[in-house]
């Protein structure tokens, strides 16, 4: 009778001392957890962090990539032809306030993933090779990269500054300011609203 008792007691044990190195090697088993980077992997140099107040793993990614795994180039949402409606908001010539263009420009791609071209801005087949810089902050928003003003200074014409945010609708709203020389010699000052939609 002992010895039924002590079997059954020593069974006991092992049963239970089994369950719990069952429980606890498949909750430390590597890749089981939620809150691990275990598995997970981020494209372009974009590494896994832990969310501290969801425990899920996220990729951070580095500026010009974004996506669940930074595989999609932040500039691309940008890149095609668009249909431009651009509008003098600003001008030191009462005659030029209000004119509005409508025309045809082709934003493409540089050699970055941060910047992009607008070509053919304001219907000049010359005004080439402007540079827009996205918001580190904010892939959606962009900015112009003044530098891109030598590309106009033949014609007497540069860019202040600008910049703009596209929308998921495939449309862009922005705003430049520009300066230019008057056949009278004096410089102009004036500021552009634009409209861009994206033509498919």
């Amino acid at each position: 009778m002992v010895n039924k008792k002590s079997s059954f007691i020593i069974a006991a044990i092992v049963s239970i001392f089994s369950l719990i190195t069952v429980a606890y090697t498949s909750c430390s088993k590597p890749g089981k957890s939620a809150n691990t980077c275990e598995g997970v992997v981020c494209q372009n140099n974009g590494f896994c962090h832990v969310d501290s107040l969801t425990g899920n793993p996220f990729c951070s990614c580095p500026t010009g990539y974004e996506g669940p795994n930074c595989g999609t180039v932040s500039v691309k949402k940008f890149i095609g032809q668009w249909d431009i409606t651009q509008t003098v908001i600003g001008s030191d010539s009462l005659n030029f306030k209000g004119v509005v263009y409508k025309y045809t420009a082709f934003l493409e791609q540089t050699a970055t993933p941060t910047t992009f071209f607008i070509n053919n801005l304001s219907d000049n087949k010359y005004y080439n090779n402007i540079i827009c810089t996205i918001d580190s902050s904010n892939s959606q928003h962009f900015y112009l990269d003044t530098i891109s003003a030598y590309h106009m200074l033949y014609d007497h014409y540069s860019l202040l500054y600008g910049g703009g945010t596209i929308y998921n609708d495939d449309s862009i709203a922005a705003v430049f300011a520009t300066r230019h020389l008057s056949p009278t010699s004096n410089w102009i000052n004036d500021t552009f609203s634009f409209t861009l939609v994206l033509r498919h």
